[in-house]
């Protein structure tokens, strides 16, 4: 069954996003209510409920909703202003881009600010990275670092994430579907030069299929569920088609349960005990995950088929001492012109560790808190969920 709190949230959620006066004053303590609603990053999404409440006006805690949320929209039209010029240059010089998530999601919220955004999603050619690399160095961005799919770049209150490919590799099996034929689910947008899109129910997949993702990996927020629920509403979609697409992925049964809680939340469907799981674990996440969650899942994928946790313990270490060439590439640029200096590199970086401490190696992952029992019990969360790891 759902909680107080977890009722209370989603009502008001609900009553935000359909613009509509909440039935009673929430009797959730405010400041607690506040706390959720920074750590998944929905302020301006439940104050637009609180608001709509008289009694609250003069409360601490609502002027503290009130102030923060008024700064948000600030921080929220900031991104979107430096977000457009760099959709400008980007015609400007030809490069043809995908814009992703929040970026086109948050037009779809009654205000752009219910929609927070912690960074800008791009996909791009990756063959046009020296072009896009020279108009963010332009516009005053700072390259951050790079991963397996993307490279980040910041400004001031915007996040660039620049996608090398829609899916990490490493995800293996949600990779598979994308790989190699990205391209070919986008066309151009209506008058527009070098912009691309899916059509929505491509865009439905791919928002579904990075919501999975980091569901199985550690968990992910409040803000995700309110996406489909704002998606699902707004645009007629071709429900068989999308299961059908999903299904080539292993999430139909996962895409399935997730549907039935958001009816739980904002239909008054029928909880079950799935439902419930799947709650739990979106309201205990924060926005991105949280770390406990995170080591279990890694342990888990880490373990193998025959849930050795020795095994992963083991992997883990191995992969902290001697991280992958792709790893140690996205930290220095020029291994990728000379990979034999890879073994050299190693040494260097273990020699740097001894000097600065364990903290170099980004230990604070590490799993060695991890029980054998928290890896199992996680296993079956996945399988009662209908997405287990099978990679």
């Amino acid at each position: 069954m759902l909680t107080a709190l977890e009722r209370e949230v989603i009502a008001l959620i609900k009553d935000s996003l359909d613009e509509k006066k909440p039935e009673e004053c929430p009797k959730i303590e405010l400041d607690s209510l506040y706390k959720l609603a920074k750590a998944h990053q929905i302020i301006p999404l439940i104050f637009y409920g609180l608001a709509q409440i008289p009694e609250l006006e003069k409360s601490p805690a609502f002027m503290k909703f009130m102030m923060t949320s008024a700064s948000l929209v600030s921080f929220s039209e900031a991104q979107l202003s430096m977000l457009n010029q760099l959709f400008e240059c980007f015609d400007k010089e030809g490069i043809e881009h995908l814009k992703m998530k929040g970026t086109i999601l948050k037009k779809l919220y009654t205000y752009p600010e219910m929609r927070m955004m912690s960074d800008a999603d791009i996909y791009v050619k990756i063959e046009k990275y020296p072009k896009i690399k020279a108009i963010l160095e332009k516009l005053g961005f700072t390259f951050k670092c790079e991963s397996d799919h993307e490279i980040i770049w910041c400004k001031d209150e915007l996040v660039v994430e620049i996608h090398k490919r829609l899916i990490p590799s490493y995800t293996k099996d949600l990779a598979r579907y994308y790989e190699g034929k990205e391209w070919e689910k986008l066309f151009l947008v209506e008058n527009g030069r070098y912009e691309y899109k899916m059509k929505d129910e491509d865009t439905f997949i791919y928002l579904f299929t990075h919501f999975a993702k980091h569901y199985r990996d550690g968990g992910i927020g409040i803000k995700f569920m309110t996406d489909f629920y704002v998606f699902m509403n707004k645009l007629q979609l071709d429900y068989a088609y999308i299961e059908s697409e999903l299904e080539k992925m292993g999430l139909l049964e996962f895409y399935k349960n997730t549907k039935k809680t958001l009816d739980v939340w904002f239909c008054g469907g029928e909880e079950n005990e799935v439902t419930d799981l799947i709650t739990r674990k979106i309201f205990t996440s924060g926005a991105y995950g949280a770390t406990k969650e995170k080591k279990r899942a890694e342990a888990l994928k880490l373990s193998g088929k025959e849930k050795d946790l020795k095994k992963a313990k083991r992997k883990k270490k191995r992969g902290l001492l001697f991280p992958s060439y792709k790893q140690m590439c996205s930290k220095y640029k020029w291994l990728k012109k000379a990979p034999f200096m890879l073994p050299i590199m190693w040494i260097v970086r273990l020699v740097v560790a001894l000097f600065k401490g364990k903290k170099s190696l980004k230990t604070f992952n590490r799993l060695d808190d991890v029980s054998k029992e928290e890896i199992e019990s996680y296993d079956k969360e996945l399988h009662m969920v209908g997405f287990p790891y099978n990679f």
